[in-house]
């Protein structure tokens, strides 16, 4: 094998890794936790109609006790679609009240609670959802949402 081929067989199999291998993949053995976020003060507007759905890496009663975590937020009109996802979204332990069951996100409080796996494999294989919405952006491509798929798939 010349060295151009090793090059190009070591570019092709991190290239691989990198897309297989993010912070929640099922494949790594971390089995992620996903929960809806309902804001514990008065919303402003159709705030509340935009319900975020938060997927973590541990339980967020363990981000609670120790260090810090990323995580993935989604937010969904009115939990049957997806209107945004966002990647890396830092969660510190001060950020989780587990006591209160309470998550502090971009300075709102939110209640939250726990969601099936059946539940968020709905919504992220079908993210353009049942209900006729008016978008500003385009609907997320299911590929992009595949590896999270992928981290639920099988778990009940």
């Amino acid at each position: 094998m010349t060295r151009r081929n090793l090059v190009g067989l070591f570019v092709a199999v991190a290239v691989g890794a990198m897309s297989i291998a993010p912070a929640l993949a099922g494949e790594a053995g971390i089995a992620p936790h996903a929960y809806y976020l309902f804001l514990a003060g008065a919303p402003q507007s159709c705030e509340d109609c935009y319900v975020p759905l938060l997927i973590t890496p541990r339980p967020l009663e363990d981000v609670s006790s120790s260090g810090r975590d990323g995580a993935v937020l989604i937010t969904t009109y009115e939990r049957d679609s997806i209107w945004k996802v966002e990647r890396g979204v830092s969660l510190a332990a001060a950020d989780v009240s587990a006591a209160e069951r309470v998550v502090r996100l971009r300075g709102r409080r939110y209640r939250y609670q726990a969601v099936t796996p059946a539940e968020v494999l709905r919504l992220l294989e079908k993210p353009e959802g049942t209900i006729p919405i008016h978008r500003t952006a385009p609907i997320p491509d299911k590929r992009s949402l595949e590896d999270l798929a992928g981290a639920f798939r099988g778990r009940k």
